[in-house]
């Protein structure tokens, strides 16, 4: 009788991931083929993006144009290097 019991709940658990599977594959084929009304849509934006980008372009790469600051009196560095420096002995770095 216990055996019945798992076979039942097995073939209902089958069952479950069957329809899960398909009600998945159904998801995935409505994700790849979008509704009519999204693909015009999208088509019509991408051809007037390729309109707009032909009558802006003018066929030659113009250089950019760079604007050099003022030169400014150095900043003084916000750390004091030599305290970051490495010592040579252990016995320099206890007299500092």
């Amino acid at each position: 009788m216990g055996k019945v019991r798992i076979d039942e709940w097995l073939w209902r658990f089958l069952a479950a991931v069957m329809l899960f599977t398909v009600a998945w594959s159904i998801w995935i084929l409505y994700q790849l083929n979008p509704p009519p009304l999204i693909k015009i849509a999208a088509f019509e934006a991408a051809a007037r993006a390729n309109v707009n980008a032909r009558q802006n372009s003018k066929g030659v790469i113009a250089p950019a144009i760079v604007v050099k600051p003022a030169k400014e009196a150095p900043k003084e560095p916000p750390i004091n290097a030599e305290r970051l420096k490495l010592s040579d002995s252990l016995s320099s770095a206890e007299k500092k």
